[in-house]
């Protein structure tokens, strides 16, 4: 929030007005916006009936996306839900289906919510809907989640771009993860200190990560690492309930992460010149896709 240069700022004001950051959210974005508390509430309860949608729509459907990279894995993520071999719990197998079921509707150009952005937009609504259908969270709390997720979105954007192009994944998928182990904190009822705590577990681990996208599509790996980044926000959210703290606060993760992009070369943000995106599979399927039609 643009009162909020820091997450030490946000955590006095917690601290000194006794509330959680789900509530230091909505009142700064009432008071940027000018609308009511219970208007931003209802657009975050619109945005997550639209992650909803998008994931049922997501699951519901085997279509290739346009350049047949992705699509499919969804709905045989859910079908192993029972799998007698199926060593994760339902919330487990869920996250992993929904994360993908976002991308995958990304790719098929049907509507998603970025947040933060387009590639890395699986997370958080994995993260939040599996909670509420596998988990039964009340929507008023994941509602406080989302609030919670986006506060840690808009801090971080004002100390590093939440951009591949600009940072590598790490910016994406990365930050998305850590805004989705704050959400489950917050949708839980963890104090403002845990939530803290969850992102910046979430984000130190996935700290450095390239974005190489085969063919420069938002598909490969995009889309299965947005399935993994929700796993391991649970696992944040997990440890920091459990009172496991950072030990690196989140304000230095973040900054740390914007170093590490800027130390990045070109050619590992985006530019589909590194990574996977150079593997002889990779140039294979870019060549094949990219030849001109006789």
């Amino acid at each position: 929030m643009p009162y909020f240069n820091a997450f030490t700022d946000l955590l006095a004001h917690c601290d000194a007005q006794q509330c959680s950051i789900a509530q230091a959210a909505l009142t700064m974005e009432a008071a940027e916006t000018g609308q009511t508390e219970a208007a931003i509430k209802q657009r975050m309860d619109d945005l997550l009936t639209q992650m909803a949608t998008t994931i049922q729509s997501g699951l519901a459907t085997s279509e290739p996306s346009p350049s047949g990279l992705s699509g499919g894995d969804a709905q045989r993520m859910m079908a192993y839900l029972d799998n007698g071999n199926n060593v994760l719990n339902p919330l487990g197998t869920r996250l992993l289906a929904y994360g993908v079921a976002t991308l995958e509707e990304n790719n098929r150009m049907k509507p998603i919510v970025a947040c933060p952005t387009a590639g890395g937009s699986g997370s958080v609504p994995a993260v939040l809907i599996a909670l509420e259908d596998e988990q039964h969270v009340p929507r008023q709390k994941t509602i406080d989640g989302l609030l919670a997720a986006g506060c840690i979105g808009a801090i971080t954007s004002q100390r590093m771009h939440l951009s591949g192009a600009s940072a590598g994944c790490q910016a994406e998928v990365g930050v998305a993860s850590g805004m989705a182990a704050g959400a489950m904190v917050q949708a839980m009822g963890g104090t403002p200190q845990q939530v803290l705590n969850a992102a910046a577990i979430s984000m130190q681990n996935l700290m450095g990560l390239i974005c190489d996208p085969v063919a420069g599509l938002v598909e490969v790996p995009c889309v299965l690492r947005n399935g993994l980044g929700a796993m391991q926000a649970v696992g944040a959210a997990t440890m920091a309930m459990a009172s496991i703290t950072s030990f690196i606060p989140l304000d230095d993760v973040v900054d740390a992460m914007a170093q590490v992009g800027k130390l990045m070369p070109p050619q590992l943000k985006e530019t589909a010149e590194g990574g996977l995106a150079t593997t002889p599979t990779a140039n294979a399927f870019t060549d094949a896709f990219f030849k001109p039609t006789p």
